[in-house]
């Protein structure tokens, strides 16, 4: 099942995980977003051997510490607690997915058959807890929080 847009971008649910009888696993969501709107990415806790960390891209690309990137990719062991992210956009939305390094020289995974994220609304903005393989999860590999910043 796809939640479409007013344009065309959808959040991507992980089929394998609906097949085994549990809904709603995010592989890839779809922020609706204003240009210039900052973000703040809060990393709460990991659970995993393996480096955990957020992807973000928007179709203008993003600005964090003075930097100007077409996507951003934020690792929990080395990026601050707290990221804020200026997101540029024409189509008004941003692009979320986990992320994660087994070490096993892959460099960054995602999407995989048995990844995903439970997600959480809240008043300024979402929660997402986060697996990386294997289907026996309760979903805390990653724990962050992306929050508009309101000024």
């Amino acid at each position: 099942m796809e939640q479409k847009s007013a344009i065309g971008r959808v959040r991507i649910y992980n089929s394998a995980f609906k097949e085994r009888g549990r809904e709603g696993v995010v592989m890839w969501d779809v922020l609706p977003i204003q240009d210039g709107e900052r973000i703040k990415v809060i990393f709460e806790s990991a659970s995993s051997p393996w480096q955990q960390g957020v992807w973000l891209q928007t179709d203008k690309g993003l600005e964090v510490d003075g930097l100007h990137c077409a996507s951003v990719e934020l690792w929990m062991n080395t990026a601050p607690q707290e990221v804020i992210c200026e997101c540029f956009t024409d189509d008004g939305f941003l692009s979320v997915y986990n992320i994660w390094d087994s070490g096993r020289g892959y460099g960054t995974e995602s999407q995989a058959w048995s990844s995903g994220m439970l997600i959480e609304e809240s008043l300024n903005g979402r929660r997402y807890h986060c697996n990386d393989i294997g289907f026996e999860t309760s979903f805390d590999k990653l724990v962050f929080r992306i929050e508009r910043v309101r000024e």
